[in-house]
């Protein structure tokens, strides 16, 4: 892992000596975009590691631009807000700029680009706004028998990017309506600026942190450092992993040798035998039913099995048959 990264990351004094030894390696005028986005993350501790550099004056002035670009696009995402709430579209503001909200003070989240969530049915009606508010599309919408398999369209306004999802991780598609819904009804408010926005809870953004797409953004690991963990319900965490994205319980299980983000103990997805098979016969059943276009229900999933164990005793029989005809 990068040294710089591990700064972020470790307790003192191990935070200041990672600092140091990247440090050591860099000069200042060549140092990447990527590198520069998490000094904001790192300026608490930059009064204390910059005290004796010959730099300092031009590190601080990096995390002054971040910050007013920020707000620049804080204000903008206000603004859409607001577009948005008076068409009757229900946005719902996620990826870095709720991230930059929810960042504790004196750290910063870099903005790179916005991002919504709104509903399926609304994809539209926001496009419509954004386009009208000059934003050009940059990516096309999914044919009508497609919706299951995207997940977002793009857009630009000079040199600032605007994604609008009406999803915000990748699942199959049989699984795309029901993961639509649960992140669409896990939401509460957020202030900024005297407005009221509204942005997933705490379980399901920290499942988006650990899934989303990271191009030209801070690695996931950053996120989960500068949000910390505090407040996570883990058993509805590990709901929503389990049902939907595994991967995000071994994300989090790399974060473990870093006691400062107090990442709890959590349960293997090695699940016994009869486990393995009920969630097996699930999604069967799931994709049986999105592929039939029919709802999934329990009386469908009874069905479900009743029909897979008569198919079963119909090929057994046939087995039995040829036997006895062999013999």
């Amino acid at each position: 892992m990068d040294r710089l990264l591990e700064a972020l990351l470790l307790s003192e004094p191990q935070a200041r000596q990672a600092w140091e030894q990247w440090r050591a390696t860099q000069d200042i005028n060549t140092i990447s975009y990527a590198s520069q986005q998490l000094f904001p993350a790192l300026s608490p501790a930059f009064p204390n590691w910059l005290e004796h550099d010959p730099a300092a004056a031009i590190f601080k002035g990096i995390i002054r631009q971040f910050w007013s670009q920020n707000q620049l696009r804080l204000q903008k995402a206000e603004e859409l807000d607001i577009l948005f709430t008076q068409v009757g579209v229900r946005s719902v503001i996620v990826g870095p700029v709720a991230w930059a909200l929810r960042t504790p003070a004196p750290a910063i989240r870099a903005i790179p680009h916005l991002t919504f969530l709104v509903p399926r049915g609304q994809v539209r009606d926001a496009m419509k706004v954004l386009m009208n508010a000059g934003w050009a599309l940059r990516s096309n919408l999914p044919g009508d028998q497609a919706w299951d398999w995207g997940d977002h369209v793009s857009f630009q306004r000079e040199n600032l990017w605007l994604h609008l999802h009406w999803r915000l991780i990748a699942v199959p598609p049989e699984d795309a309506c029901e993961c639509e819904q649960v992140f669409l009804s896990q939401i509460g408010p957020i202030e900024w600026n005297a407005h009221t926005l509204w942005t997933t809870l705490p379980e399901a953004t920290l499942l988006h942190i650990l899934c989303a797409p990271r191009q030209g953004d801070l690695p996931w690991q950053a996120d989960v450092a500068l949000l910390g963990t505090a407040g996570i319900q883990w058993m509805s965490f590990l709901e929503l992993a389990r049902r939907f994205t595994p991967l995000a319980t071994e994300r989090l299980r790399e974060l473990h040798p870093y006691p400062r983000l107090a990442i709890p103990p959590l349960p293997s997805n090695d699940l016994d035998w009869l486990h393995r098979k009920f969630r097996h016969i699930g999604k069967a059943y799931r994709t049986n039913s999105y592929y039939r276009k029919r709802s999934s229900n329990r009386l469908g999933f009874v069905e479900f099995l009743t029909m897979a164990f008569a198919k079963k005793c119909v090929r057994a029989l046939a087995k039995l048959r040829r036997k006895f005809a062999s013999a």
